[in-house]
């Protein structure tokens, strides 16, 4: 990861322009010139992780469940399922 660095850019009387290239077009939209579509797989996973979080949402980031009058809870980061972290890691990509 890149440091912060804080400079100002130009003078208060001059403009900037920021074009972001990165992404993909959602699902049910017709990729213009230059754009990609959502790969499938790639959609799969995204709603293969959200339907997770729904179905685990009042135990998400939790490892251990109080039992027999303990009181204890074991809190983890909330992580994405193996097979998303898989198809993530293929699409993956790095311009410095």
């Amino acid at each position: 990861m890149l440091p912060k660095v804080s400079v100002p850019l130009g003078t208060k009387y001059e403009q900037g322009r920021v074009t972001y290239t990165g992404g993909y077009v959602l699902p049910g939209t017709t990729p213009g010139a230059g754009q990609t579509a959502l790969p499938d797989d790639l959609e799969h996973a995204c709603t293969e992780q959200v339907a997770y979080w729904y179905q685990n949402r009042f135990r998400l980031g939790l490892l251990s469940m109080p039992a027999e009058g303990r009181t204890f809870f074991n809190i983890a980061q909330i992580d994405l399922l193996p097979q998303v972290q898989s198809i993530l890691k293929r699409y993956e990509r790095f311009a410095l």
